[in-house]
């Protein structure tokens, strides 16, 4: 009988994970579906807020129902154009592999419109980012005056640029140079002098050691396998990939770009400083996540990129530009910390616009120029770019960048591979001696690509419980009023009673990352 049960595809309920055998799919379901199983620990039948009386709902409809009440959002919207889950065979693939070719992988076989689902913000979302979507929503409003969050304690100072910079050592210590452009040169570190006695890297307190290893190491893993370059669809390149042409509206948006406000404010030496503020770009983010990552107890190591990397998120109704609004991250980076590739963009971030001329110019130098097969070019559309667009336009500019696919094999997630990666990257032999707990890195931001969406990391957290998370901006979303106006004080010497709050925003786990099969990395060098 349990052969027989093996053999059969068992589908997870609450999501389209598929497995043969079914003591693994009931590991699956415990450790990632338990709160939609028994929210807030009820037992489901004793629930009366549980909508049971819905004998036309699936069980995944019922999950979304859930998670977008829990959101406090209509369960209407999570209803509106769902139709059935897709197995695990039949789920959309990311397109782009590490060298820019297409990736050979099953297309859904979900109606085209059956995939993306419009959001009461305008925008569409493809159905496996709903929960994110929706919770994302409500991070978006909170406010330090909202009586649910924690009061966070400020201290008194000037908020100029320069000055919050320079509070970094205050809080945390870093013995990396500043600068990345010697990066193959640098030394290891001096160790501390305080006594502390470091921790385990963060790859080891990821893979546990090895007489008690928390996971199989996830080195097996293979590379995304390369396949004919052909042109793509809605599965790939998003809802609008037949389309000829943006709207005119749009396009006139994206030429005027965000709102700018100039304020003057009082520098250190009391003089008067011209402050120039954009609406989709937050600076100074990192050190202030960084700071709760101190404060939050759960975490046990917690490593971070460079502060100059600005947090750029979309403009209302936009579309899907997250892959454009993340390399403009990418930027933020090299200009504010003067890399390899910073006289490129002198004056300010490239607009959506003159990044889709960069990566046709790529192209036309044969850079990953497959891509204009697969997307019939982007100039003036909102079709989505991935990886390999990114990767052409930087090597374009001379901008040295690595990219790499992790795709799930029969033994090993994809998630797993990625996160390894993530924590070797910012744990490495330049901060092998630190023994804080929060080290704030002068390394790059991280470009991020699954299917469907894309996200700059900025950091990774190891915590007490074993879970890693990868601290992320998201551009599909402006930081909450409470961390900016926590950016706006200028200072890292603040107190939160509560940090996990305002970082939840910002943190994609193990049990977002366990819904896809396929990641992506570029990394500038």
């Amino acid at each position: 009988m349990a052969h027989d049960r093996q053999e059969k595809d068992l589908r997870c309920p609450y999501c389209p994970f598929v497995s043969h055998d079914f003591d693994k799919l009931d590991r699956h379901v415990q450790r990632l579906h338990a709160d939609v199983q028994h929210p807030n620990n009820e037992n489901p039948q004793s629930n009366p807020s549980r909508p049971q009386s819905e004998p036309d709902l699936s069980d995944f409809e019922l999950a979304q129902v859930l998670a977008f009440e829990e959101a406090g959002l209509p369960r209407e919207l999570a209803l509106s154009e769902v139709q059935t889950v897709p197995s695990n065979e039949q789920l959309p693939r990311s397109r782009e592999s590490a060298n820019g070719s297409h990736v050979d992988l099953p297309v859904a076989h979900l109606t085209d419109e059956a995939q993306w689902v419009e959001c009461f913000c305008g925008e569409r979302v493809h159905f496996l980012e709903l929960d994110a979507h929706s919770d994302m929503h409500a991070q978006e409003k909170l406010s330090i005056e909202d009586g649910d969050l924690p009061a966070v304690e400020l201290a008194n100072l000037p908020s100029t640029a320069d000055h919050r910079l320079s509070n970094i050592s205050n809080s945390f210590s870093t013995n990396i140079p500043r600068s990345l452009r010697n990066y193959d040169q640098l030394q290891p570190t001096t160790p501390p002098s305080s006594g502390k006695r470091r921790t385990p890297s963060l790859k080891d307190i990821f893979l546990g050691s090895p007489a008690s290893s928390k996971r199989k190491s996830p080195y097996n893993a293979v590379s995304a396998k390369e396949g004919k370059t052909r042109r793509l669809g809605r599965a790939e390149l998003g809802p609008y990939a037949h389309e000829r042409q943006m709207p005119n509206w749009l396009r006139r948006m994206l030429e005027d770009g965000a709102q700018v406000t100039i304020t003057n404010r009082i520098g250190p030496d009391g003089t008067l400083v011209r402050v120039e503020s954009i609406a989709n770009e937050t600076p100074g983010l990192v050190p202030i996540l960084a700071r709760l990552s101190q404060l939050d107890r759960s975490v046990e190591r917690a490593f971070y990129c460079s502060p100059e990397v600005r947090h750029v998120c979309k403009m209302p109704k936009e579309g899907g530009f997250c892959g454009y609004r993340n390399i403009q991250m990418l930027i933020s980076y090299v200009r504010g910390a003067e890399a390899t590739g910073a006289a490129c963009f002198r004056e300010k971030l490239p607009s959506i616009l003159r990044l889709q001329d960069l990566i046709e110019d790529a192209w036309d130098m044969g850079i990953n120029s497959n891509g204009r097969v697969e997307t019939g070019g982007i100039r003036l559309t909102r079709k989505y770019i991935g990886t390999p667009e990114a990767q052409a336009l930087f090597m374009s500019l001379n901008i040295p960048c690595e990219a790499t696919a992790y795709t799930t094999t029969g033994n090993v997630e994809a998630s797993e591979t990625m996160l390894c990666a993530v924590c070797e990257y910012f744990d490495d032999n330049t901060t092998k001696d630190n023994v804080d707990k929060v080290v704030i890195t002068d390394k790059p931001p991280i470009y991020f690509q699954h299917q469907g969406h894309s996200m700059t990391i900025v950091g990774v957290e190891s915590r007490l419980d074993g879970d890693v998370n990868l601290m992320v901006f998201d551009p599909m979303f402006n930081p909450s009023p409470a961390l900016k106006k926590v950016v706006m004080s200028g200072t890292t010497s603040f107190k939160c009673a509560e940090p996990e709050k305002l970082l939840k925003a910002h943190r994609r786990g193990e049990k977002y990352l366990g819904k896809y099969r396929d990641f992506e990395l570029l990394k500038l060098k």
